[in-house]
């Protein structure tokens, strides 16, 4: 008697065991799937912060502010709130990735320090070559719309010879506007804003 009491003691005591920490789990999923939002809507306002902050101390747009705002930047941020944070360390997938995120921000620094003179060498470099860049070799920025205005302007001239001439120059410098907007295009890579 004694014996079939604790058998079935033993298998009570287990299914209620698997029922707890599989509630536990579910939990656990449910309070990340709570915890992640909000670290994102955090790390998002922070950006934010950042971007609106730079701005206002330079005359850049907000485009070349974001692109300042390095990887290793981002980076550090993210483990900050991470850091921050002390639910998302109960689970081991969340431990996992900040672990993973803090080796590839330390590796990441090390290479940086190592080769930080050069980058800064180079950056010097280029930046002087943009300066030195002259003004018709540079890409233009305006828009599309206001390009073609100025050449319908120009191809409405009163003179015969003006709109021969100018209709020379418009073809010429469609096709250079065309492939600077296409290197353009290429080189800056489409933002999204939320």
């Amino acid at each position: 008697c004694y014996a079939l009491f604790q058998d079935r003691f033993t298998v009570r005591l287990s299914s209620i065991t698997v029922r707890f920490t599989s509630s536990l789990r579910r939990g656990a999923l449910q309070q990340v799937s709570k915890i992640l939002p909000r670290i994102e809507q955090a790390i998002n306002e922070q950006l934010k912060a950042e971007v609106l902050t730079r701005s206002s101390h330079s005359s850049k747009t907000s485009y070349a502010v974001v692109a300042d705002l390095s990887e290793m930047e981002l980076k550090k941020i993210l483990i900050e709130k991470m850091k921050g944070n002390k639910s998302i360390q109960r689970s081991d997938e969340q431990r996992n990735l900040y672990k993973a995120l803090v080796e590839a921000y330390e590796s990441d620094k090390i290479i940086l320090d190592t080769y930080e003179e050069t980058v800064t060498l180079k950056r010097r470099r280029d930046d002087d070559a943009d300066k030195n860049e002259e003004p018709s070799a540079r890409p233009d920025r305006g828009s599309k719309r206001h390009r073609e205005g100025k050449e319908r302007e120009s191809a409405s001239a009163p003179t015969e010879t003006a709109t021969k001439s100018t209709g020379r120059s418009t073809q010429g410098s469609r096709s250079r506007q065309a492939s600077a907007s296409e290197s353009a295009l290429a080189e800056e890579p489409m933002q999204t804003t939320s």
